[in-house]
């Protein structure tokens, strides 16, 4: 049995286009320029240290800009979509004994209205939310130790660049999404356990830690058939 740890925005929640919204609108009130289709196709290809350092905001302020769009966000969360797909294959984990639960920087309110809109919050064991952008790593241990699991046995599935980084410095697996925020080639290219191009393939990275011969399962969906949902959002 594999206990997976989900990240919600852009994993679970396709809330990008609404992000990028909210901070656009903001954006005067905070002193950095509105983010354009082109900005934030470079800033995909980025990890999360790289954008960080390019950002107009200085780093103190980002807790509070954090703060504000969570509370934005609220007004917003009817109209995200899910992740297509992700139903069944959340559904099919709980059928193979695989535990769930979310870990987010978007608010615990917000995450939970979202569950009850499309009818999984039984899915999930319970949700951590309001986690800093720069704690996950810290936060992540917490939950591992204080649920008494085997590091070995746990995936924390993300969709960005800096959920890599957390797991590898506690020493859990990573399985990275490319449907969510950074490029598939940023993901890539730092190397995660489990690469996602569709949510089905979630089954089999768990299943590899029940039983090894899941792997095949893990790689049998067709490149042909790569998921994407990179949504078409309104600046």
């Amino acid at each position: 049995m594999a206990f997976l740890i989900f990240d919600f925005d852009g994993t679970i929640a396709d809330t990008l286009g609404a992000i990028v919204r909210i901070t656009n609108r903001i954006a005067p009130e905070y002193g950095y320029s509105p983010t354009t289709p082109e900005k934030l196709k470079y800033y995909q290809s980025l990890s999360t240290k790289e954008m960080l350092r390019q950002s107009e905001l200085p780093l103190f302020r980002l807790p509070f800009l954090l703060r504000r769009v969570r509370k934005e966000m609220a007004a917003e969360m009817n109209a995200v979509p899910i992740a297509p797909n992700l139903v069944p294959t959340l559904r099919d984990l709980l059928a193979h004994n695989h535990r769930l639960m979310i870990m987010s920087s978007n608010s615990r309110r917000n995450i939970e209205g979202f569950l009850t809109l499309h009818d999984i919050e039984d899915v999930f064991e319970s949700v951590q939310g309001g986690v800093g952008l720069l704690s996950k790593a810290r936060v992540l241990k917490r939950i591992v130790q204080k649920g008494d699991l085997d590091f070995s046995q746990v995936i924390y599935v993300g969709d960005e660049t800096r959920d890599i980084d957390a797991s590898k410095q506690i020493g859990i697996l990573v399985a990275a999404v490319t449907w969510g925020f950074s490029s598939r080639e940023a993901l890539a290219a730092q190397d995660p356990a489990f690469l996602i191009d569709h949510p089905r393939q979630l089954l089999g990275a768990a299943q590899t830690l029940v039983n090894p011969s899941w792997r095949q399962e893990y790689r049998s969906i067709p490149t042909n058939s790569v998921f994407h949902s990179r949504p078409n959002f309104k600046v």
